[in-house]
């Protein structure tokens, strides 16, 4: 689960995403057997009461009014959310819930089910204010980070910390499993005919194992990418009826070096590519105006810009006796 503490307002927004069970669900290939899940697993009751103790019962938060947003509970039961509600409801009673007001259910359909009368709250903006902000304010550098190639960045995003904070790096991949499921679901493809997992960085290996996890693929790893590792082509399941079709797991997507360098390796191996998934999309190249470009560009020829720019070379041999051309 995952929720928001707002101090100034008093407010706490839980949502709630259930990762856990996504699996089991998942397993259950039939909708009979679904629903024979959904009705006789413990998880929904554990879930629901371990939620109530361990915020609603605390004095800490005795004047604080709360939503749980189960929304996206419908990414693993989407035809239940009506008997989600309805469950709770019923079974509210069997936790006592102290200290506060008023609570709501929000049901993911565009409505908020009240337990109690009250008035409405800003929940889903608070949500969205924390996905913009969460990244900018945890997980940014604002002092810079000078690359290894010399290259100057104004902000440096460090994703170790996006990984440390283990209840955001699932939730992250909780949704990026529910976009891939959707996309094999509307291919209309089954388990045994979907892609394996490649990735090829620690991040990326760690963001794929939860994914592997929740989705029941394969997963290869190849560390070290680089020109003194040896690959066969057994490596990638000849056997398999999925080799050949891999999606490239990583922390950051986007068209620098190692995402080709891993797809030019699938690729050569005879594999292909269908695409990537990653928490972060970075966009490594825009337009520039071509007035910009000028501005910038150095136009002396080499004789002109020893004259204009001035330098000095200076190496051991000279022995502090000579210098260069200024």
């Amino acid at each position: 689960m995952f929720e928001i503490i707002d101090e100034k307002s008093k407010q706490i927004v839980v949502s709630v995403h259930l990762e856990q069970i996504y699996t089991v669900l998942k397993k259950a290939t039939r909708l009979k057997e679904r629903n024979q899940l959904f009705k006789e697993e413990r998880w929904n009751i554990e879930c629901v009461e371990d939620l109530f103790h361990r915020i609603f019962e605390s004095k800490q938060y005795q004047d604080y009014q709360i939503v749980i947003d189960f929304s996206h509970v419908r990414y693993i039961y989407s035809n239940g959310i009506s008997r989600w509600i309805s469950w709770l409801e019923k079974n509210i009673n069997r936790v006592q819930v102290c200290h506060h007001e008023a609570f709501w259910l929000y049901n993911g359909i565009g409505e908020i089910k009240g337990l109690r009368e009250s008035e409405s709250l800003d929940y889903r903006e608070k949500f969205n204010w924390y996905g913009k902000h969460y990244i900018k304010n945890k997980c940014c550098d604002k002092a810079g980070y000078n690359t290894q190639t010399g290259t100057r960045l104004d902000v440096y995003i460090d994703v170790k910390k996006i990984i440390n904070e283990n209840v955001e790096i699932l939730r992250w991949c909780y949704i990026i499993a529910y976009d891939l499921d959707a996309e094999f679901t509307s291919r209309g493809e089954t388990m045994t005919e979907r892609n394996m997992l490649f990735c090829h960085t620690l991040n990326g290996s760690y963001i794929a194992g939860v994914l592997s996890q929740l989705l029941g693929l394969n997963l290869i790893y190849v560390d070290h990418l680089g020109p003194y590792n040896k690959l066969n082509r057994a490596d990638f399941y000849r056997n398999d009826s999925r080799a050949g079709k891999f999606i490239i797991v990583a922390d950051m997507i986007c068209q620098g070096n190692e995402f080709l360098r891993a797809k030019n390796i699938v690729e050569y191996l005879g594999g292909s590519v269908r695409g990537c998934a990653g928490i972060l999309k970075l966009e490594i190249s825009k337009r520039l105006l071509q007035n910009k470009i000028q501005a910038f560009a150095i136009s002396y020829e080499p004789n002109e810009a020893r004259t204009e720019l001035g330098y000095t070379i200076s190496t051991p041999l000279c022995a502090g006796n000579c210098t260069g051309s200024k």
